[in-house]
C-alpha cells in the first residue's frame, strides 16, 4: 500500500511542475514580445509612445472643393403667422409650437391661453408662402391634405367623404 502513495504523490508533482513551467514560460514569451520603452532625455521622460509620419501625397485633381452650406433661413415666424390665420387667433390669445418642419411640410400644435387643452395643426409651404392646412383634434380630411403631398409619417391617417378614418 505504501508504494501507492509514492506513485500518486510522484504524478501530482509531475503535474504541478507542468503547470509551474508553462506559467513561466507563457510569463517570459509574453513580456520579450511587449515593446521596450525607448528612454527619454533627462527631463523629458513621456509615458506617451511615439508616433511615426509617414508623409503622403495627394494629386491637385483629387482635391475637391468643400461644398458652401446653404444657410438654413427661420422660417418658424412664417408658419406661425399661417396658422393664426387658419385658426383666427394671434399671439396674444394663443401660442404655437412647431414639432417638425421639413421644409416643404410643418406640423405642431396650438393652444389657447385661457382654454384647456388644445389641437394639432399642419402647415404646407406652397412657393414662398406657407399655408395653414388644418388645426383640429380629429383627422383632417383627405381633400384637405391632398394638395400639398403630405408625407405618410407626418399624416398617416386622414378622413374619407363619408367621414370614415383611412389609412394613407
Amino acid at each position: 500500500m505504501g508504494r501507492n502513495y509514492w506513485k500518486v504523490g510522484f504524478f501530482v508533482l509531475l503535474f504541478l511542475l507542468i503547470i509551474v513551467a508553462n506559467i513561466f514560460a507563457w510569463y517570459f514569451f509574453v513580456r520579450s514580445k511587449a515593446p521596450t520603452p525607448t528612454p527619454s532625455p533627462a527631463g523629458f521622460e513621456s509615458t506617451l509612445p511615439t508616433a511615426t509620419i509617414i508623409p503622403t501625397s495627394t494629386p491637385k485633381e483629387t482635391i475637391l472643393p468643400l461644398p458652401t452650406p446653404t444657410p438654413r433661413v427661420d422660417e418658424t415666424g412664417l408658419i406661425k403667422q399661417a396658422i393664426f390665420k387658419l385658426t383666427g387667433l394671434d399671439a396674444t390669445k394663443a401660442e404655437v409650437t412647431i414639432n417638425k418642419n421639413t421644409g416643404k411640410h410643418a406640423t405642431g400644435g396650438i393652444k389657447e391661453f385661457e382654454a384647456v387643452g388644445g389641437a394639432y395643426w399642419l402647415a404646407a409651404k406652397t412657393g414662398e408662402t406657407w399655408v395653414g392646412v388644418y388645426a383640429g383634434q380629429a383627422q383632417p380630411t383627405c381633400s384637405q391634405i391632398a394638395p400639398y403631398n403630405f408625407p405618410k409619417e407626418m399624416v398617416p391617417e386622414c378622413l374619407d367623404a363619408s367621414g370614415k378614418v383611412v389609412s394613407r
